[in-house]
């Protein structure tokens, strides 16, 4: 049995009928009768009814409709996912947050090279966010952002941690008084954090543990890679 014997039986079944079955699969009528019933010889069975109109399946033929839709649905993810992989091989596509680029990516990519001359690699500079749309939509293939954000789609690694500081202008008192400061020591300072837009989630980061905006300073920000399960 082939491949071929399933999805010609599954036109059948579907269109209850040879000739619109045929005509489906861009075939004449009697080889695709000679193929249903070469099936039937091989699996031992009948499928079909055909002392009706329209065609009806036999009991057994509902059992292996049934498994053999399965297996050619499994069969095109395979052949999708393969392509994928061979895709991969040959390209890369990497998804990146503008400000990586002064950390450890450019390394990355560089390294990456040397190791894999014949991969052309594509880099693509969207938030964190489109990144996760972009990987299950398969328009990147990698991503290095700097949000958590839990997708069981998405599998992350976290390459790094990066403090969050304090910048003051030159000449600020705090800057003077004291190499480490705690965060009672700029309660009283204005401070310039990320915007609600366009990054809203980076700014709900930056002040989630207190009504505070200096609370930002305690916060970690992660440096992370991901890519698509």
């Amino acid at each position: 049995m082939e491949l071929r014997h399933l999805r010609y039986f599954v036109a059948v079944a579907e269109e209850r009928n040879f000739t619109r079955a045929a005509q489906r699969l861009n075939m004449a009528q009697p080889p695709l009768s000679r193929q249903i019933q070469q099936l039937e010889e091989i699996l031992e069975v009948q499928l079909f009814q055909r002392d009706s109109r329209p065609l009806k399946l036999t009991e057994t033929g509902k059992f292996f409709y049934a498994h053999a839709v399965q297996l050619l649905a499994q069969t095109s993810e395979l052949e999708s996912m393969t392509r994928r992989v061979g895709n991969i091989e040959r390209s890369l596509s990497i998804g990146f947050v503008g400000s990586t680029l002064y950390g450890m990516l450019p390394k990355i990519i560089r390294r990456f090279r040397d190791e894999n001359t014949t991969v052309e690699l594509s880099l693509h500079e969207m938030s964190t966010m489109d990144q996760i749309r972009a990987l299950k939509d398969g328009v990147i293939d990698v991503g290095f952002g700097r949000i958590r954000h839990e997708d069981a789609n998405i599998r992350r690694v976290i390459l790094r941690e990066e403090k969050m500081i304090v910048a003051f202008p030159e000449g600020h008192p705090l800057s003077l008084a004291k190499p480490v400061l705690a965060l009672g020591d700029v309660v009283n300072e204005t401070l310039i954090i990320f915007p609600k837009a366009p990054r809203p989630i980076m700014q709900t980061r930056c002040c989630r543990h207190s009504k505070t905006a200096v609370s930002s300073l305690a916060g970690y920000m992660k440096y992370e890679s991901c890519r698509l399960r």
